[in-house]
């Protein structure tokens, strides 16, 4: 008998002896293949018809997902970079493999996973081959998630080359995505203050808020795909404008496709924001407090 649930905790793909271990026989195995319930992709290793086709290129190439493509598997920031990276230990006999890909010639630690490394292995190999800005991305995400503390990021880099060791210094928890860490790094780097998941009265937690005074919220690439969802967020932006809080929404492909008309909409509402608060210190009127 073939225990589908352990094959799905491990990703749809499996090794004999994890199969073996749930009490599956050879007989079992030879049974399942022959009536399509299992794959035989090779030698020890099978996966579930509908195995996600990444781990399976991983497994028939005799490696494992690694980089950006292991973060992708575990929810975390991918960056743009399509290409499939591969882990193989030091001594692997690599197999084909379709497509653009990056070979990454490392030992690995032991992985419960015949088809991706662990999330520490993803994150080493992230910090060595991605650019810094997708480095850090991942980064945030997996601290937000919870699959590390920034004391274990510091750990899991410890060791590495340099440049990539220094990496962890500038991850941050509180980005819900990878987009909104880029809008992070980008205004840090550019002067601006930048709280993430601020906690306002009568309004929820919004996203950012720069400098102190300007709100920022991301519309992640799959918003707004119900009027709930809509609705929502009109009732927010309207309780922020009626405390008179500056605000700002953008779009993830606002933020990934043209940046440029991002930062000019942020300066022009922050330098909107000054001009209005010398205004009303000319007029004497009271200012707008956030409490």
């Amino acid at each position: 008998m073939i225990d589908e649930r352990t094959l799905h905790r491990l990703g749809g793909i499996a090794s004999t002896l994890q199969l073996r271990a749930t009490g599956a026989t050879s007989e079992d195995l030879t049974a399942a293949v022959r009536a399509g319930a299992l794959r035989r992709l090779r030698r020890g290793v099978y996966a579930l018809p509908d195995a996600p086709p990444a781990a399976v290129a991983a497994v028939l190439a005799r490696g494992r997902l690694s980089c950006v493509s292991a973060a992708r598997t575990y929810g975390l920031w991918a960056g743009s970079d399509p290409r499939l990276h591969l882990r193989f230990g030091g001594h692997a006999r690599a197999g084909p493999v379709e497509g653009p890909h990056v070979r990454h010639w490392l030992p690995t630690e032991h992985s419960a996973e015949v088809w991706r490394v662990t999330v520490a292995d993803c994150l080493r190999s992230v910090a060595r081959c991605a650019d810094e800005e997708t480095a850090v991305a991942v980064f945030d995400t997996a601290l937000t998630a919870g699959l590390v503390t920034l004391r274990q990021l510091r750990a899991i880099l410890a060791g590495q080359p340099v440049n990539a060791r220094r990496r962890w210094m500038l991850a941050r928890p509180g980005s819900d995505s990878g987009v909104e860490s880029i809008v992070r790094q980008r205004l840090q780097a550019r002067g601006h203050l930048v709280e993430q998941q601020v906690q306002v009265d009568g309004v929820g937690r919004v996203d950012m808020r720069i400098d102190g005074e300007l709100f920022l919220e991301i519309d992640g690439f799959a918003f707004h795909r119900d009027r709930e969802a809509f609705e929502r967020d009109r009732v927010r932006d309207a309780r922020l404008a009626a405390r008179g809080s500056p605000r700002l929404r953008v779009s993830a492909g606002q933020v990934t496709d043209d940046w440029q008309a991002v930062i000019d909409a942020v300066d022009r509402v922050l330098a909107h924001s000054a001009n209005s608060q010398e205004r009303r210190d000319q007029l004497g009127a009271p200012p707008c407090f956030i409490h």
